[in-house]
């Protein structure tokens, strides 16, 4: 820009260079920022306005996620108490209401989600490397990741959608708290608020979130030794640092009483789900720790207990009709029809049908009345020798041990890791929506604000490229994942021998590379662990959409081994060339 002095002669503005300085600076504090920001972009442009897959006959999946949104924006809260109400978790549905207030699609909305997890987790990881370019590397591996636009995980609108983003936001914001464990107390702060409200998410939204907990303690329990062994801090900034670590937890609890007050206060119960934490919890239980006469795969129930279970409580036989007929519906799902029995996975969905069709779920009051009868029978039952009673899991949702299962379960658990690490089954695809004929997709579309697949429509070449385009990403990470997965447990197993020494862990700030990469691994295999069990006890389950929260767990595992083992390959060779000069 060129301006004239008081003598007419022409000068050069510094206004304009001031500007470009100033543009230049913030680029430069802010370059890794931007540059996710521009990549997200990039990836939602290649998602954004994908029909989805509406499946409104699936009345206890899909659609009851939909109906809960749907009481939800009504301002029902979860709508009218039945067997399925609280049965399910209340976050996805939440978040669906959210983006259905804001007006933003599902198919903007969900990406979003798991786009802003990734931006939280580089962040909650930045501290862990002296420079910013293997966040570059993670967050690439990460945004790209095929778990986040793969049919069951992001066009199928069901709560498996949010899993991976909940996991890096969890194990993102954890890290953090450790490794700024000794900064300004709103920082310390900060990131134990947004891992409780990740935390809270998850544990209200899959009734297995208990798999988290397991990194969520073993980070506040090293964090908080750390603290207390500082000699750098005073007593009260200890305790301080020590109490907002706790924080987390606090926030799930805090969670739980307000969830399971409002029930309360909606259905007169106080739960937030009943198959955690109810007298249907005791129940279950105890049915199935009736010794069963017969071995029969994934059915801890058969026919032939229930029988017995009918002798010992009157409560129960007063439905036989129904719950015979109701375990005659869902023994569909067996594969031998003439078995007739139940999986374990679909048994208390039979019972609970049943007790719903027998008029006890006119409310919550009453339904838990015969759950306590039922549970009260049983315990006595047990008491009298009537009943020959065997071990149980913890959770009621995991079926009982069986001795076959020691050789079983090995097995299902490496085929389930060789399953997420070699990215099997995920694809990207148009799948045809279901319809329950009554407006069931019509349904879908307005509370997701996005269309749905209808079967016989065409898709727009716009849409088949862009699908193309995810799926031959999609067959970059299956092609190359196996093969960099062991690689990465070779480096892995290299870094672990090395933060044995004292010299190698200061010179190469191995321990808290190891620390992060053992809670990556170690959280990964919890996962794969549950569902190998699941598959082998109760029904079918080694499939990415149960699987997903391991997915972006086993991915900076990758990245993070190997950049680490090349830095110090990298760091050897420089010295030694070095020496010999």
């Amino acid at each position: 820009m060129i301006e004239n002095n008081k003598e007419g002669e022409p000068v050069t503005s510094t206004i304009s260079g001031s500007e470009k300085n100033k543009i230049s600076s913030f680029i430069n504090r802010h370059q890794l920022l931007i540059f996710m920001v521009v990549v997200i972009i990039l990836k939602q442009l290649l998602v954004i306005g994908l029909p989805l897959f509406a499946h409104a006959g699936a009345g206890h999946d899909d659609r009851l996620m939909i109906n809960m949104a749907n009481a939800l924006i009504n301002g029902e809260w979860l709508g009218d108490y039945s067997e399925k109400t609280l049965v399910k978790g209340l976050f996805f549905p939440l978040l669906l209401t959210i983006n259905h207030i804001l007006g933003i699609p599902y198919s903007i909305g969900i990406p979003g989600f798991y786009s802003l997890a990734c931006v939280i987790f580089i962040f909650g990881i930045k501290r862990l490397f002296p420079t910013d370019f293997p966040l570059y590397l993670i967050f690439m591996a990460l945004i790209f990741n095929p778990i986040s636009f793969a049919d069951e995980t992001f066009l199928r609108v069901y709560r498996n959608s949010v899993t991976a983003a909940q996991a890096l936001i969890v194990i993102g914001c954890m890290f953090a708290i450790y490794l700024n464990r000794f900064e300004k107390p709103w920082i310390q702060l900060l990131w134990a608020l947004g891992a409780g409200v990740g935390l809270a998410s998850l544990w209200h939204t899959r009734e297995d979130g208990i798999w988290i907990i397991p990194l969520v303690m073993g980070v506040i329990v090293i964090t908080c030794l750390s603290i207390f062994f500082n000699k750098e801090e005073q007593k009260w900034q200890k305790a301080r640092s020590i109490l907002i670590s706790w924080i987390p937890i606090g926030i799930l609890m805090l969670s739980v009483m307000i969830i399971s007050g409002i029930n309360y206060a909606q259905y007169g119960i106080y739960t937030t789900n009943e198959l955690n934490n109810s007298n249907f919890t005791q129940a279950i239980k105890l049915i199935y720790a009736v010794k069963p006469n017969e071995d029969i795969n994934r059915t801890s129930v058969p026919r032939s207990s229930v029988e017995k279970i009918y002798a010992v409580s009157p409560t129960l036989n007063s439905i036989r009709d129904q719950l015979d007929a109701s375990l005659d519906r869902w023994s569909w799902y067996e594969k031998d029809a003439k078995v007739r029995q139940v999986e374990d996975g679909f048994f208390f969905w039979a019972l609970r049908e049943a007790v719903a069709n027998s008029g006890y779920y006119e409310n919550a009051g009453k339904a838990n009345a015969f759950y306590q009868k039922v549970a009260d029978e049983l315990s006595a039952g047990f008491e009298k020798g009537e009943l020959m009673k065997r071990p149980t899991m913890p959770s009621a949702l995991m079926s009982p041990w069986r001795d076959a299962y020691w050789e079983a379960l090995p097995a299902a658990f490496f085929r389930t890791m060789d399953y997420v690490v070699g990215y099997e089954a995920i694809e990207t695809t148009m799948t045809d929506s279901i319809d329950d004929g009554k407006n069931g997709i019509q349904l879908f579309e307005e509370i997701t604000k996005n269309p749905a697949y209808r079967q016989g429509e065409r898709i727009r070449l716009r849409n088949q490229i862009r699908i193309t385009i995810l799926n031959a990403i999609t067959v970059i990470y299956q092609l190359t994942g196996r093969l960099v997965f062991m690689v990465s447990v070779l480096a892995y197993i290299g870094i672990s021998l090395g933060t044995l020494f004292k010299k190698w862990r200061q010179k190469y700030r191995l321990l808290d590379c190891w620390l992060v990469l053992s809670a990556l691994i170690l959280s990964a295999i919890v996962v794969a662990i549950g569902v190998a069990y699941t598959d082998i006890s109760a029904y079918v389950a080694v499939s990415y959409w149960y699987l997903a929260g391991a997915y972006p767990l086993i991915c900076v595992f990758n990245v993070m081994a190997l950049y680490k083992m090349m830095e110090i390959i990298i760091a050897v060779g420089y010295k030694k060339r070095k020496t010999k000069r």
